[in-house]
């Protein structure tokens, strides 16, 4: 497999992309179904001009996607940590999954948040994404139990990485 990580860039098809967000998480066995948050999750073009998005081509087409957050004043910032950068709408295509296109996805943001000087790399999950925590836990990062959040009864599960 060719694989490229890189930018989304201005002629990229964002609408794609959103659709392959919002797939993934559609197909996470439990995800908690929410009109508001499913419009977010498509909306990569909207996104585009606030943070800058990521995507994973594999052999020529569009395998993955997420958001990185370089700090907390971004409009995507979900944290108070002034030492820390983050990403968020983090999806690869269903077909895709457990071939290591997540790792190196991941693996690009903590490059990137220790090039920028960040301390940490701060995320949350859901529950009902296991094998996200198990390669999040496997690159290094370490639950954050006092960073969990409550959405509306959607608990998200704090975890940090430290560059």
């Amino acid at each position: 497999m060719n694989l490229e990580i890189r930018l989304l860039a201005h002629d990229d098809d964002h609408t794609a992309a959103g659709a392959l967000v919002q797939q993934a998480y559609f197909a996470l066995p439990g995800y908690p179904r929410d009109d508001e948050y499913d419009v977010l999750l498509g909306d990569v073009g909207g996104r585009f001009n606030e943070a800058p998005v990521l995507v994973a081509i594999a052999d020529g087409k569009l395998v993955g996607c997420l958001t990185y957050v370089p700090d907390q004043h971004s409009a995507h910032a979900e944290f108070d940590d002034g030492a820390a950068a983050s990403f968020r709408y983090f999806a690869i295509a269903p077909s895709m999954q457990g071939k290591g296109i997540g790792e190196a996805m991941v693996q690009w943001c903590i490059d990137e948040a220790t090039r920028a000087g960040r301390q940490r790399l701060r995320i949350h999950t859901l529950e009902t994404m296991p094998a996200a925590q198990r390669l999040y836990l496997r690159l290094g990062f370490i639950r954050d139990p006092d960073g969990d959040e409550d959405w509306d009864g959607i608990t998200g599960l704090a975890f940090v990485y430290h560059c």
